[in-house]
């Protein structure tokens, strides 16, 4: 598309794409102002997309309006306009494959939320089908974001009554940043862990295990002990996969405070406790603050296996291995046998809903697995010049810069692998619980704050500030307050157990 910049009436740039004026031959600044001036903002928006404005005139009146708001420009023409430094952001889509991702992972669900998306008319008389493909990108960003927001409100109060648990009931706390010189086997669920296990028992005393918990039950079987189970799920069922931690006291478990763990665990087991460095974990970060429970920094993460990576290269400087990370779906079950969750879910099975449909069903959706690969195939080589992952040759998809060998290979690693004092007897430290009591306090006295009710309640939080309607507000803010008073009462009950 052929453009043509000339001087309008008032001095000002204008231009023309071949030859239709994108803006007024007059005034654009004007026109501008009246465009945004015709925009219905139902409330303040933190940020607006504009699909192709041309010049940055709807910019600069937006800013005058809403001084704190922020703007993204979808660039569709192919040409520079000269003035892409006045936006906030430039978006391309032609460099993205799908608008909506790119949308979610750059601004996040609260900030797309706030936001609203607009077009001049020329616009869409130029670009019919980019705009409309763009208006239900976003639209798709917007739900999604929706059922994120909700799901996270869902879950951020499960994780402070499981901190508040954590607080409560832990008792041996694992001193950190301990260090072994042994090589560490992270123990994932994948199938695939089965086609390892007799190396790994054979050479037991040569490596470090680090056992994810959906694994814990596979070494069991085998009498295998790990040295350090990773739990970071704070969802109920999680907790089935530790139930063998209750006949095993002697086995420690690394967990942030926000996983969910059953009182005895945390009675009993050496806990190596975990601290998100995030800025979404203020509130876990002000209890280990507070309470002055040692903590080891960890990394936040998709899949536990994440977590467990960065934790493994904290632990040692020698190699580092995945057995049974596949990442891929299988033709049988999900995960080695045997496995907490699969035991549940059989007892559901019928001759209607059979166990084969169950785990045909779950073989498809791989959307998961699909992120997981990802998480790891952007590591660079830096990040896993020590990684490598333990396959069975052709049946699992490669993830970047981690290198993928077979269990002859293994095998012959470990079993040349010099013979090391193993230091990695975990020590238990001393904390003064009289802390603890005092940062219930702080956590009660807290949750009537603003801050930490945009974290605990977004959905919420996000309604109310949005809404510009006075009675659906008061309605919104009673809710809230019903659901913070609610919560008060929760953790006041664990904190007098």
């Amino acid at each position: 598309m052929k453009l043509e910049f000339s001087k309008a009436k008032d001095g000002t740039q204008t231009f023309s794409a071949d030859g239709v004026f994108f803006h007024s031959t007059y005034s654009p600044y004007k026109e501008a102002e009246r465009f945004i001036q015709g925009v219905n903002f139902l409330f303040e928006p933190k940020i607006v997309f504009f699909i192709e404005p041309g010049l940055s005139y709807c910019n600069e009146v937006l800013k005058k309006k809403y001084p704190q708001c922020q703007t993204a420009c979808i660039r569709l023409f192919n040409q520079k306009l000269g003035d892409e430094a006045n936006w906030d952001y430039l978006i391309h889509p032609a460099d993205y494959q799908q608008l909506k991702t790119y949308l979610i992972n750059n601004f996040g669900e609260e900030k797309l939320l706030s936001s609203t998306i607009v077009f001049p008319k020329i616009t869409e008389n130029i670009f019919y089908n980019e705009v409309q493909q763009i208006v239900n990108e976003y639209k798709s960003a917007l739900e999604d974001s929706k059922t994120l927001l909700v799901t996270r409100q869902f879950f951020e109060k499960k994780w402070l009554i499981n901190s508040c648990t954590f607080l409560k009931y832990i008792n041996n706390i694992i001193k950190p940043d301990f260090k072994t010189e042994l090589p560490v086997v992270i123990c994932a669920s994948g199938p695939s862990l089965e086609q390892s296990i007799s190396i790994i028992k054979q050479y037991r005393n040569k490596v470090f295990i680090l056992c994810l918990s959906s694994a814990l039950s596979v070494l069991i079987k085998h009498s295998i002990i790990p040295d350090l189970l990773l739990s970071t799920d704070g969802g109920y069922w999680a907790g089935e996969h530790l139930k063998y931690l209750k006949q095993n006291p002697g086995i420690p478990l690394a967990a942030p405070c926000e996983a969910f763990i059953p009182k005895e665990i945390l009675q009993n087991n050496p806990i190596l406790a975990l601290r998100y460095n995030d800025d979404s974990s203020f509130i876990c970060s002000s209890i280990f603050d507070l309470s002055k429970i040692p903590f080891q920094n960890a990394l936040r993460n998709p899949t536990v296996s994440g977590t467990g990576l960065f934790l493994a290269k904290n632990i040692t400087s020698n190699n580092i291995f995945f057995c049974g990370l596949d990442l891929s779906s299988s033709n049988s079950f999900q995960h080695s046998q045997p496995n907490e969750l699969e035991k549940n879910n059989l007892i559901f099975d019928t001759r209607i809903k059979s166990k084969q449909t169950r785990i045909n069903r779950s073989r498809f959706n791989s959307d998961s697995l699909a992120i997981y690969r990802n998480w790891f195939s952007s590591l660079n080589e830096q990040e896993v010049k020590n990684v490598k992952r333990v396959i069975i040759k052709n049946t699992q998809k490669p993830l970047g810069n981690i290198t993928d060998i077979d269990n002859n290979q293994f095998q012959k690693i470990i079993a040349n692998e010099q013979n090391k004092n193993n230091t990695t007897a975990l020590e238990t430290t001393y904390f003064d619980k009289l802390y603890i009591h005092k940062t219930f306090d702080y956590i009660i006295n807290n949750l009537s704050d603003e801050k930490w009710q945009k974290q605990i309640f977004p959905a919420d939080y996000l309604s109310l500030k949005n809404n510009n309607d006075e009675q659906a507000k008061q309605l919104t803010q009673a809710r809230l307050n019903k659901r913070v008073q609610a919560l008060i009462k929760k953790v006041r009950t664990i904190a007098d157990e």
